[in-house]
């Protein structure tokens, strides 16, 4: 046991300031139990190829050794030593054993029960066959039928078809109530952490993390019903060899067991290094296939199969390498314990055996002693159980970046005014992202941002929605700060259609009634109708009942927006956001997303984030953002007159289209503001483009770039 804790505090043992930046956990390819030969106390895990011990979150780190004890030692005195380390765990008591729980509780007081009847078991067993095996040699025998019955008896009761089947009925009722309990807690603890917490980490660490409940079960059951009872039994066990035969047999049995935890300590620091490039090797592998399988059209697109497929290969052969190097290494130290159990069997043999043929002590002692012998050396495999509980441990003690203030109230809309006062905001503080920035949206009213990639637009969103709290100023909705008011209530008050929608792998109507749950079937469609959507469902074989695949691949980038338009029409917000909705996408699918965007704006604070200038000429306020700063703002004609920033990539968006124009007939292109309809688009400039491009003196033939087609 104690060689399973050397084991775990040998592995990331440092700890960042910010506890979102840590790895939650090591990837485990293989999470299939490996069987493996029994240890005693102290022993070194066994180690399979589903089972690396993948403990390392930090593989990148220094395999450096001194390094590794310096920062052992420091754990150490973080915790206050290994009692303090263990009462960590104990946050975990009240889901695994509810007092509110009567089937639980009832459950635990069946396992107390059998566990204290095992105790008495576990020494009347072996004792019994050693009283038969003295009758047996006696002069002139007889069958000694009570003595044999009740060894019967005894091993009948300790058996599973005994009063072990109540115990395993109960423990099976213990460890599902954990399980569910534990799993839903870090579920929705998971959930609840801030974004740059999911933004930085893998999202398959995130899953593993999710699904540590069975281990922690296990490592506080294992301690509970396994690890305290055989501490008991030791306890007994030391007690009666000491009458059976005398100290000096307890003696060997002692110092026997210390040998082997001492070994075991050693060689588990010694294969530290080995194991940490195994663990990292393991890492690369599972990262490999997870990334190929997420990106496969771009494997087929470049025709990259060979190559995919040797650099697998080599990751596993590898991994495999690292796991011989580790593997030889920690088998060196099981060696060593083999032998000094081998010896110490040995060596109590031969002492019992001395003291039978001196005639001191009877044949059925050795009897009992060899019995008392599998209690003595009981497996302790806990390691891995314990590893993974810390894993779990670690990600709930993970704190969000974003927290509601004690005694925060709900947000109350009611215009939808919005305010931006001086605010700052850093996702690293040595590069500020958002400075200084301050504005007002008026209820109804329609703000576009507009500038290069990179300038902070986005970001801006995300403080509104409060996935970020800003790092000065403040973000006001209705005179209320956000950071005064709960997270749930500022995003059930607004309204998000994203750049990229991601759906999940249910039907369109589940993914639709998503955003508001109670929502009737006929809602649904109304909302579909309204977002220009609803003629594409019903033209699916299944209508609305049509799985839309993973992420939404089955759609359209055109379906999938006017999908996320639905959506946010049927939540039916005060306050919507629309980040770069409609980038790469036709001129008539782009008709119809702008016709669903006047809807869906009407009568709502509206803030835009476009790279097509034409959709948003109507807004009420254009504000241009440059490295994280509003340089212009006001209206599209106030903007051009300044002939700055704005005019400019006004200027690059239409001079390219000029030869376009003059060859068809121009339509004004439809704009988020305003709730008029518009005829699709024949070219993609308004008249209003062609004549500020001619005033500019750009000619027919610039070589500008267009804006991309959203």
């Amino acid at each position: 046991m104690i060689d399973g804790f050397a084991i775990l505090l040998s592995k990331h043992v440092e700890r960042s300031t910010d506890e979102e930046q840590r790895p939650l956990l090591a990837n485990k390819p293989n999470s299939a139990a490996t069987e493996t030969a029994p240890a005693g106390y102290g022993a070194i895990p066994p180690v399979g190829p589903g089972d690396p011990d993948d403990s390392d979150d930090e593989g990148g780190h220094t395999d450096d050794d001194k390094d590794i004890k310096e920062r052992q030692a420091k754990r150490l005195e973080e915790e206050g030593g290994w009692l303090g380390y263990l009462k960590a765990f104990a946050v975990f008591v009240p889901y695994l054993f509810p007092k509110d729980d009567w089937m639980v509780m009832g459950a635990l007081f069946v396992r107390l029960i059998h566990m204290l009847q095992e105790r008495f078991l576990n020494l009347l067993t072996p004792r019994q066959l050693g009283i038969i095996t003295n009758r047996l040699s006696e002069p002139n025998p007889t069958m000694p039928w009570k003595d044999i019955g009740l060894w019967v008896l005894y091993s009948y009761i300790n058996s599973y078809a005994g009063l072990g089947i109540f115990d395993g009925i109960a423990s099976m009722v213990i460890t599902n109530s954990a399980y569910r309990r534990i799993t839903l807690l870090a579920y929705e603890h998971v959930l609840g952490l801030s974004m740059d917490f999911h933004t930085s980490k893998d999202s398959g660490e995130v899953l593993k993390a999710v699904e540590q409940a069975s281990s922690l079960n296990s490592l506080i059951e294992m301690v509970l019903f396994d690890v305290g009872p055989i501490f008991l039994d030791l306890v007994v066990a030391m007690y009666y060899v000491t009458s059976l035969f005398d100290a000096y047999m307890a003696f060997i049995i002692l110092f026997m067991g210390a040998a082997y935890i001492a070994i075991g300590w050693y060689f588990t620091g010694l294969s530290q290094p080995k194991r940490r490039d195994y663990v990292e090797k393991q890492r690369t592998e599972s990262s490999t296939v997870n990334e190929t399988v997420h990106n496969w059209q771009t494997v087929a697109y470049f025709n990259r199969l060979a190559f995919e497929h040797s650099r697998y290969a080599a990751n596993i052969i590898n991994s495999i390498n690292a796991q011989y190097a580790y593997y030889f290494r920690s088998m060196g130290g099981h060696a060593v314990q083999d032998l000094v159990t081998t010896f110490g069997f040995a060596g109590c043999c031969i002492f019992g055996m001395t003291q039978i043929v001196s005639g001191r002590k009877k044949v059925g002692n050795l009897v009992t002693l060899l019995m008392y012998w599998n209690t003595l050396t009981s497996p302790l495999h806990i390691s891995s159980s314990l590893i993974d509980a810390e894993r779990l441990l670690q990600l709930l003690n993970t704190k969000p970046t974003v927290s509601d203030q004690e005694g925060a109230k709900e947000l109350v809309v009611k215009e939808g005014k919005v305010e931006f006062k001086e605010v700052e905001f850093a996702y690293d503080p040595r590069k500020p992202i958002i400075r200084n920035v301050s504005l007002q949206a008026e209820g109804g009213q329609t703000i576009a941002f507009v500038g290069e990639t990179g300038g902070g637009k986005s970001t801006m969103l995300k403080l509104l929605f409060r996935f970020y709290d800003v790092t000065g100023g403040s973000i006001m909705i209705d005179g209320q700060d956000l950071r005064s008011v709960t997270q749930s209530s500022v995003r059930e008050a607004l309204g998000l259609v994203p750049q990229d929608p991601v759906l999940f792998n249910q039907t369109i109507r589940q993914n639709i009634r998503y955003a508001r749950l109670e929502a009737t079937d006929a809602e649904i469609e109304d909302a579909c109708r309204a977002a220009a959507i609803h003629d594409d469902i019903t033209g699916f074989p299944d209508k609305y009942e049509s799985k839309v695949g993973e992420r939404g691949v089955r759609l359209s980038g055109g379906q999938l927006q006017r999908i996320a338009i639905a959506r946010v029409l049927l939540k039916n917000p005060k306050i919507v956001m629309l980040d770069e909705a409609t980038s790469a996408i036709d001129s008539a699918t782009e008709e119809q997303i702008q016709t669903a965007f006047r809807k869906l704006s009407k009568g709502r604070t509206t803030f835009v984030i476009a790279h097509r200038l034409s959709t948003i000429v109507d807004a009420d306020q254009i504000l241009v953002v440059e490295k994280g700063e509003i340089i212009e703002r006001g209206s599209h004609q106030e903007l051009l007159g300044v002939g700055g920033k704005y005019s400019e990539l006004w200027t690059k968006q239409t001079a390219g289209h000029l030869s376009n124009a003059n060859s068809k007939a121009p339509s004004k292109a439809p704009s988020v503001k305003g709730d008029k309809d518009t005829s699709t688009p024949l070219i993609d400039i308004t008249p209003a483009e062609e004549n500020s491009a001619k005033a500019t003196g750009r000619s027919d033939d610039s070589d500008e770039t267009v804006g991309k087609r959203r």
